[in-house]
């Protein structure tokens, strides 16, 4: 039993409760078991940002419009199955990006159809887009700007230069009229010139599954729940070439891309798996296109962020970094998840031409076209409540639950039990005293030990059973001996051992 006297004026010394403290030890220490927790180690991480983001759904929003931005860096060099190439140099360049999707639940069901289309004038001169990221573990995650504390002025923004360093940006505010756009004519003086197009004219496709016919600036909808595009099978699109500035006249041939096939399917992934510890494993039927894998992840404290992972198609496999997808939500857990996988091809022409002239942008004579067919098999997962934990695959609440208190396995002893995820009783307590008489409560304790009275007295009075017994033991104790008893009790009680040891001492 542990006691606590405060005095020898004390009438009756009262018992905390019917647990044991361990006597002082002459120089030894008390045989204890001790559980190592370990701790995370760091995977590495890129934290140079980079310009463009990666091919596949950067958007990570798969149960809304898989594609979202479905070129990701237009100015890259295309990859995936084998492309139609004139033989051009690379150099200065228009480009024309033709995007036809397809997106389907895992657990089956009907497929939504996705087309687009987009023509920049020059794509070393800046309007190609991109975003800027970081690698974490092979993975990519876009990255926000951050200005700083003070933010930017009224009449500017915050956001990346060409080296994605956050920088606070000039608004343009310039009062434009009607088929106006604002404009820096020269840095930091704002203009106004008239909006204009840049496009290739009407496209039609011929040979798709459903009739598609885009106008600019290429608006798509359509109530066929099916694929724009047949896995495996040549398609043509149209062009009528733009009225003004743009892409001249074309045909060219494409060949969709097989459909992606996730196998197990991810509707089935076990629960712990997806929210656990370790590398979230996706799997589908190989193929030999370019395959992308966007995980979307929320936090108890709804932080949101989104990763995305390129895979070797022909392996069917990838083991998605537990390291990344913490990493965009700050190193919170993770209570909700969206993953999608998306296979592409890109057909690339190298032999387009372009006309018309456009205000302060270059048109570059030379136009690359790439057209992208592409499939997404995605699913949602909805993880545990704030402060729970996912234990053999399922959600427990780790702060009261005694079986995974404070984490999962973690059981309190006997009838021990768990209170704000740590283990309150006297088996809790017990150990906590021996840890503490090893280290924070060594002093008192060894104080004690080397005190022959102290030692005598503690000897006598822990062995007691009755209110005689430990009456007979105080007999001829000064003061001195009790208070170094008691700092040993109280360094316990009152500071090393507070949670385990609370209702306890007395």
């Amino acid at each position: 039993m542990i006691y606590k006297h405060l005095s020898l004026s004390s009438a009756a010394l009262v018992a905390a409760s019917l647990f044991t403290l361990p006597a002082c030890k002459d120089g030894g220490s008390a045989d204890t078991d001790t559980a190592t927790e370990g701790s995370a180690t760091d995977a590495g991480t890129d934290s140079t940002p980079t310009s463009g983001s990666p091919t596949g759904n950067p958007t990570g929003d798969p149960t809304g419009d898989p594609t979202g931005d479905p070129t990701g860096d237009p100015t890259g060099d295309p990859t995936g199955d084998p492309t139609t190439d004139t033989g051009v140099d690379d150099g200065p360049h228009a480009l024309g990006t033709i995007f036809l999707g397809e997106s389907h639940p895992a657990a089956g069901g009907v497929t939504a159809p996705a087309v687009s289309a987009f023509f920049i004038p020059d794509v070393d001169g800046g309007g190609a887009g991109g975003a800027c990221t970081k690698t974490v573990a092979g993975c990519q995650i876009n990255l926000l700007p951050d200005c700083g504390g003070g933010g930017c002025n009224p009449d500017e923004y915050c956001g990346f230069n060409d080296s994605c360093k956050a920088v606070c940006q000039p608004i343009c505010d310039a009062s434009c009229g009607d088929g106006e756009v604002c404009y820096f004519p020269s840095p930091g003086n704002a203009g106004c010139k008239k909006l204009e197009s840049f496009d290739a004219g009407a496209l039609t496709f011929l040979g798709t599954p459903i009739p598609i016919t885009l106008f600019p600036p290429y608006g798509f909808m359509s109530d066929d729940n099916a694929s724009p595009f047949a896995p495996g099978a040549s398609a043509k699109v149209q062009a009528s070439g733009a009225s003004n500035a743009g892409f001249e006249k074309f045909e060219k041939e494409f060949t969709g891309t097989d459909f992606i096939q996730t196998s197990p399917k991810l509707d089935t992934l076990g629960f712990s798996a997806v929210f656990g510890n370790g590398p979230l494993p996706v799997k589908w039927t190989p193929g030999s296109g370019s395959v992308t894998i966007t995980a979307s992840v929320t936090s108890p404290n709804f932080t949101t962020g989104t990763i995305t992972c390129k895979a070797d198609d022909a392996s069917g496999k990838f083991d998605v970094p537990r390291e990344a997808l913490k990493a965009a939500i700050d190193g919170e857990d993770i209570s909700a998840l969206t993953l999608s996988v998306q296979r592409q091809r890109t057909d690339l022409y190298k032999d387009l031409t372009t006309k018309g002239q456009l205000t302060g942008i270059t048109v570059q004579p030379i136009g690359f076209l790439q057209i992208i067919t592409s499939s997404t098999e995605y699913h949602a997962f909805q993880g545990c409540d704030f402060g729970e934990a996912v234990c053999n695959e399922q959600c427990v609440d780790v702060q009261y639950d005694n079986a995974n208190c404070g984490g999962c396995n973690k059981a309190c002893v006997g009838d021990d039990t768990c209170e704000e995820g740590a283990c309150i009783g006297a088996n809790a307590c017990n150990a906590c005293a021996a840890d503490a008489e090893l280290g924070v409560c060594k002093g008192a304790n060894d104080a004690c030990a080397a005190d022959p009275d102290c030692k005598a007295f503690e000897k006598c009075f822990t062995a007691c059973g009755t209110q005689a017994c430990q009456d007979a033991c105080l007999e001829g104790v000064t003061q001195e001996t009790i208070d170094l008893y008691n700092a040993q009790i109280s360094c316990i009680c009152d500071n090393a051992c507070t949670t385990e040891c609370s209702g306890l001492c007395g």
